[in-house]
Formats: C-alpha cells, sequence, structure tokens
C-alpha cells in the first residue's frame, strides 16, 4: 500500500513540475517591450568648416565661440538623455534624431561618450539641407536587424532655393521577427511665418504619405512609425489633410494616428514657444500597430515627453518651465536642447 501510495505521489510532484514548466513557458512568451525615442538635439555641429554648406554660426571663430570642448559637453549630455531615459525601465531599441550636422557628430556620440559600450550602431544620409543638418537613426545591434535604408527628398516644385531634410526610411527586424517601417522626418520650419511656409510642410506631407501608401500598397498589414519634428502641430492641416493622420481610432478609414492628439489639450508638450507648450515632435502610427495585428501593438498612452528635472530651466518671463538650451541666443548656457526629446514604447507580440 506505501509503495502504490509513493508511487502516486512521484507522479504528482512529476505533474506539478511539467505545470511549472509549462506556465513558465507561458510567461515567457508574453508581449515584450520596444523603445523608440526621437529627440531634436539643437545644432548638433562639430567645429570645423564644411565649405558645401552654411555652417558659419558653428566654428570657433563665430560669435558663439563653438569649438571642441563646448563639443564634447553636447554630445556627453545627449549621451546623458539617452542613459536616463534608460534608468526609467528601458534603453531606447531607437533613436531618431534631427538637427545633427554629419556623420562624424554621430560616430563622436557612440565612441567618445558612455554611449560607446551600449552596442548601438549608426543610419545616416547627407541632406540637401542648406546649413547641413541632417536626419538620422541609432539603433541597438543586439534588437535591430535594418533590412532596407533609403534617403527621400522632399521636392518643392519651382523652388529649390532652401533644400530641406530628406526623409530616412529604414525597414527593419525587431527580436520577436515582426517587421516595422520607420521614417524619420525633420519638416520645413515656420521661419517666415507659419501660414506663410505651411504649404512647404504640406509638400513634405504628401512625399511622407506616398512613402506610407508605397509601403500598405505591397503589404496592407505593414507596421509603419513616423517620428520627427514635424514643424506643425498635430492639428495642423499638414498632418490631418496632406498626411491624413487621425487622432481618434474610431474614424473610420484612417490609416495612420497621431498618438500625441489628444495630449494638446493637457498643456504638455515637446517645445515651447511664447509660453506655451505644444507638440511639434510625434509618433505617428500605422493602423496595424494600433491594432496589434501583426506582431506590434501600442495605444494613445503609450507616447510620452521625457521631462527630467535636469532638462528644464525656471522660464522667468513666462512663469513656468522651459527646455534648458545650449544656447540663449548667442550666449553659451550649456544646456541640451530647445526641444524635449518623446519616446513611446510598442509591445512586441509573441511570435
Amino acid at each position: 500500500m506505501r509503495t502504490i501510495l509513493a508511487f502516486v505521489l512521484l507522479v504528482f510532484i512529476g505533474l506539478s513540475a511539467d505545470s511549472c514548466k509549462t506556465s513558465s513557458s507561458k510567461k515567457g512568451k508574453a508581449d515584450q517591450p520596444f523603445r523608440v525615442m526621437f529627440y531634436n538635439v539643437e545644432n548638433l555641429f562639430d567645429s570645423w568648416d564644411d565649405p558645401a554648406i552654411e555652417d558659419e554660426e558653428f566654428l570657433p571663430a563665430a560669435e558663439r565661440a563653438w569649438d571642441e570642448t563646448k563639443l564634447s559637453v553636447k554630445l556627453n549630455n545627449i549621451s546623458e538623455v539617452i542613459q536616463s531615459l534608460g534608468q526609467t525601465g528601458l534603453l531606447p531599441d531607437m533613436v531618431g534624431f534631427c538637427e545633427v550636422e554629419n556623420r562624424k557628430v554621430l560616430d563622436f556620440l557612440l565612441t567618445r561618450t558612455t554611449l560607446k559600450s551600449l552596442g548601438y550602431s549608426i543610419v545616416h544620409f547627407d541632406s540637401p539641407d542648406k546649413r547641413g543638418i541632417d536626419v538620422a537613426l541609432i539603433y541597438r545591434k543586439d534588437r535591430v536587424k535594418p533590412l532596407k535604408m533609403n534617403k527621400y527628398p522632399v521636392i518643392f516644385p519651382g523652388d529649390m532655393e532652401k533644400p530641406t531634410r530628406d526623409i530616412l526610411y529604414v525597414k527593419a527586424e525587431l527580436p520577436n521577427k515582426s517587421q516595422l517601417h520607420v521614417l524619420v522626418n525633420h519638416w520645413p520650419s515656420r521661419s517666415g511665418g507659419q501660414e506663410e511656409t505651411e504649404p512647404k510642410r504640406m509638400m513634405a506631407a504628401k512625399t511622407a504619405k506616398r512613402l506610407c501608401d508605397s509601403i500598405s500598397f505591397n503589404d496592407a498589414q505593414a507596421n509603419i512609425l513616423l517620428m520627427g519634428d514635424f514643424n506643425d502641430y498635430p492639428n495642423n492641416k499638414s498632418i490631418t489633410e496632406s498626411l491624413a493622420a487621425q487622432g481618434d481610432t474610431t474614424v473610420a478609414g484612417a490609416k495612420l494616428y497621431d498618438l500625441m492628439y489628444w495630449q494638446m489639450a493637457e498643456g504638455v508638450g515637446s517645445h515651447q514657444y511664447k509660453g506655451e507648450w505644444g507638440f511639434l515632435d510625434q509618433f505617428i502610427l500605422s493602423g496595424s500597430v494600433m491594432s496589434g495585428s501583426n506582431g506590434l501593438k501600442t495605444n494613445f498612452n503609450s507616447a510620452k515627453v521625457f521631462r527630467p528635472d535636469f532638462l528644464v530651466e525656471k522660464n522667468e518671463k513666462y512663469g513656468n518651465w522651459q527646455p534648458k538650451r545650449t544656447y540663449g541666443g548667442t550666449k553659451y548656457l550649456g544646456g541640451y536642447s530647445d526641444h524635449l526629446p518623446v519616446y513611446i514604447d510598442l509591445r512586441m507580440k509573441a511570435q
């Protein structure tokens, strides 16, 4: 009798162990996070003259007296921001940038700062912008596998006196083997007036939309992520009409959704103008990511502004807070940028 009981007990223990293994296995297949960050780093120039571009403002002999020491401070500041975001629970798997002069400063960022031990690599192409500022992407090599990369020019018919930044395109494979199409944008500025310059941003939006439509034509369930400094807000025509991005998933037939749309009413933002916060920096996602139909999923609450205390300072004129900049006019302040970084957490569905 004791022998039979012992046998039954051993079988029960074995079944329990198998149940635990099965439970652990199921837990191992839970959705995993994938973090993307975007940061307008405000004039990340090297300190050497490039005769092909208008970089005279950021040279040692210029009024700003931009030099190797200040560049080093700037690079370490950017590194600090990226790693500080990592301390909130997850290091960014991708970081999109705008206002970088060239690949050289990105190489410096990844080799001369504490980012050098974190395994990031670079995607960058030179843009036709007269000042030489470009968009770029860095990614963690152990988490992201680029499959395609290219640049797409924004053409202003009959007016190429002030060419703008190209749109950077990267098709990437993520750790769960799903694919993500990433478009990094920096649309034409509002310098000269919002209404006067709006047609150029609408042209940039149409260029981005054509690219998104082409991607979707080949794969109706493609995961698409647009990020960047759009120099327009989520309710401006370039976003809502030319790009046709919506702020509500109940909008019938929408293909793109702007995750910053509803946050505008909350008085937060990534950039401040005359004391008012707003979102020039945005994440816009395809419907497949919002629904989770193709390996990735997110929601409207997942996009956030990263605003630790060290990135802001008191705005004496308006009585609130503002980004801590590198320069105030031509006065060196040693800060970070006139924009705050934004980030989004996607969920990678188990395959």
